[in-house]
């Protein structure tokens, strides 16, 4: 992927999507559904293990062709994800269902707009539902604080960045569900790593942004393995 035109701040908006439970294969499991984890399916179970654990479980095999696993109608979906995706930014594939996202070209362009987004007033409720690292999430107030952390007029050019990327991501979101019908999740950062880290952290259905001024708290006591 070329690397976008760096700004004179030197600053970049990465976002990392993540499709939630995209496949399933069969024999060992290797995705499970979140509503079925709650009844303590696993992934690595058999499916006779799965099935004991929740005997509603509807368990759902990859296609077979000349011995293997056939990933093709996977592969197609998530070029159709990857399609939706590239019409704000940059894309570079991670894996069949997650990729990189660089917006920061759209995100500086978004901050000199009146009007940087289309239908701006869904995005504002599905946009003030993400979790920024460090803002309190406490109680009722957890949309109302995350609504002023990204309208704020005070904040400074990185974090104004991250918040038009939010609102651009969410945005994104919002279209992969309304044109595929899959969900994703979303970590939002200054570069790949940092925005990796954070995107399965709410899973699913949500987005974590992480501020410059959050990264210390967020490696502190992170294992070096995760990285």
């Amino acid at each position: 992927m070329p690397v976008a035109r760096p700004e004179s701040s030197g600053a970049r908006v990465i976002a990392h999507l993540d499709m939630d439970c995209f496949y399933v294969q069969g024999g060992g499991l290797i995705a499970v559904s979140y509503e079925a984890r709650k009844y303590g399916v696993k992934r690595s179970m058999r499916g006779d293990e799965a099935k004991q654990v929740c005997p509603q479980i509807q368990l759902v095999q990859v296609p077979v062709a000349c011995g293997k696993a056939d990933l093709s109608i996977y592969q197609n979906a998530g070029s159709e994800v990857v399609s939706i995706l590239a019409r704000k930014g940059r894309c570079e594939c991670a894996s069949i269902d997650e990729v990189y996202l660089d917006l920061t070209d759209v995100a500086e362009e978004a901050m000199l707009a009146e009007t940087p987004l289309e239908s701006l007033e869904k995005i504002d409720e599905e946009a003030p539902k993400s979790h920024i690292l460090s803002l309190n999430e406490d109680g009722s107030d957890h949309k109302d604080n995350v609504r002023e952390w990204l309208h704020r007029s005070d904040a400074d050019h990185l974090d104004k960045l991250l918040a038009c990327g939010d609102l651009i991501v969410a945005e994104l979101r919002m279209q992969v569900l309304k044109e595929t019908e899959f969900t994703c999740s979303a970590g939002i950062a200054h570069n790949k790593m940092l925005a990796k880290l954070v995107s399965g952290m709410n899973k699913p259905t949500q987005q974590t942004v992480v501020p410059f001024t959050s990264v210390k708290g967020l490696l502190e006591h992170l294992p070096i393995k995760k990285m």
